[in-house]
């Protein structure tokens, strides 16, 4: 893949996200706390990355969750919407999220996100 990944990285108080293209998949990492700061951001920025996925043809895209302390329910609407417009898409492409076995909350929650799209969202960790 030639081109070049047009995703820049946010860095709120205590929140931040950062894209990485590899071998035509794009993985976001996602730091800090997903509180009531980072609401607005985190919805204008999973919107970006559905734009940039669709421009670049991308097959799949990493949620890296490991370093987020914590997300509520606010934050998971955003990726409610994100994984909405995915699966009603032309053309769908995989959302993969990664886990931190020890934060308890972060499985019980992606797991309810994978329910609402099973061919689309798989969570590991």
């Amino acid at each position: 893949m030639s081109e070049a990944l047009e995703l820049a990285s946010v860095d709120s108080a205590g929140f931040s996200c950062a894209p990485l293209l590899d071998a035509g998949k794009l993985s976001v990492t996602f730091v800090g706390t997903g509180d009531v700061a980072a609401i607005e951001i985190l919805a204008a920025y999973l919107k970006q990355v559905h734009a940039e996925a669709e421009r670049l043809g991308i097959s799949e895209v990493t949620c890296d969750f490991r370093k987020l302390g914590f997300m509520n329910s606010s934050c998971f609407k955003a990726f409610v919407v994100w994984i909405d417009t995915v699966k009603n898409a032309a053309r769908i492409y995989r959302i993969r999220f990664l886990t931190d076995p020890e934060m308890h909350w972060q499985r019980r929650s992606l797991e309810a996100l994978r329910r609402l799209a099973t061919n689309v969202v798989s969570v590991e960790g």
